[in-house]
């Protein structure tokens, strides 16, 4: 088992991944955009949506600059389906509280992300896919914000 550690900070457009307390990555929303960054190990990777109505989003290594591998959110279920390299994995959320999440292959659970604070957290993992950990950070700042959305949406009904 693997273990590590991401902290971002509440108003934060960045998550910094951790290994044995040294920093081995870092998860970067760019600012007024859908766009994030994200680099590992001294990959570098860009996570892109296509359209406004485009329910995922292509991974590119900024290396190559090729298309690597794709995510789509399904925001009724909060489960995502990552694909790279041919390779099927799933997200999903393991709570009803959004505090834990797992990654998946063929039912097999290969990392199990845990909240720890307001947006910090640990995970555990039995693979060592860098870019699955990114892409599993990537999930779960998704899904926190379409969170945020509507809950800010319910109040707004609530107190018109």
């Amino acid at each position: 088992m693997i273990n590590y550690k991401w902290t971002k900070g509440f108003f934060s457009s960045t998550s910094e991944l951790y290994s044995s307390e040294k920093k081995i990555g870092e998860l970067k929303k760019e600012a007024f955009s859908t766009t994030f960054y994200g680099m590992i190990n001294e990959s570098h990777y860009k996570f892109m949506k296509k359209g406004l109505f485009d329910s995922g989003m292509d991974i590119i290594d900024l290396k190559s600059k090729n298309i690597i591998g794709r995510i789509t959110f399904n925001s009724w279920n909060a489960k995502t389906q990552i694909l790279l390299d041919n390779e099927k994995f799933e997200w999903k959320s393991d709570s009803c509280w959004n505090n834990k999440w797992s990654i998946l292959e063929d039912n097999k659970k290969l990392m199990e992300f845990k909240k720890s604070g307001l947006s910090d957290g640990y995970i555990k993992a039995t693979t060592t896919n860098d870019l699955l950990l990114i892409t599993g950070l990537l999930s779960i700042n998704y899904y926190q914000k379409v969170a945020a959305f509507i809950i800010i949406m319910t109040s707004i009904i609530i107190n018109s």
